[in-house]
């Protein structure tokens, strides 16, 4: 029996021949963007992973100031102080390439910037550290979207401990 209105004819399946290329062509337009999106992942993945580990080191640096005692260390304290904290930044990121390390680091320790301040309530080390990213990734450019991914110019990570007590 035909349904109302007379009776439908099947639509005609697609020919092979209408429907070659089709699969390549939708590749073609989706492929850029997947990419894009898996690569935004995996470079944004590694720079926290950078950010994270430069704010343990800073961390750690910075209590490996607590350990030098002043009365022993004498006029040396600031010296020794700023030795063990380069030393404790350089053990938080032995797993870095050294490339990497030396980015954060410089080759002998000497970009960790060390300060010991005084404060009414003691004295202070701040610890920082600065890992400079450019040209580390290289960056994608798609049309319409512009440069993939934006990233900082560098990251940055400070950390503070109090070492001495004010005598009040």
């Amino acid at each position: 029996m035909s349904p109302i209105g007379g009776s439908r004819a099947a639509p005609e399946p697609a020919r092979p021949s209408r429907q070659r290329g089709a699969t390549a062509m939708e590749f073609a337009l989706i492929f850029p963007l997947l990419f894009a999106l898996l690569y935004g992942v995996v470079v944004y993945s590694y720079v926290f992973v950078l950010q994270e580990s430069i704010t343990y080191a800073a961390q750690q640096a910075a209590a490996n100031a607590i350990s030098v005692d002043p009365a022993v260390a004498g006029d040396a304290y600031v010296d020794t102080v700023r030795t063990r904290v380069r030393a404790g930044a350089r053990a938080a990121l032995d797993w870095l390439p050294e490339a990497q390390q030396e980015r954060v680091l410089g080759s002998g320790g000497e970009s960790v910037q060390v300060d010991l301040v005084s404060d009414p309530a003691g004295s202070l080390v701040e610890v920082r550290l600065l890992f400079g990213l450019a040209g580390m990734f290289p960056a994608v450019s798609l049309p319409y979207v512009g440069e993939i991914p934006p990233l900082p110019e560098a990251l940055t990570a400070t950390a503070t401990v109090l070492v001495g007590e004010s005598g009040s």
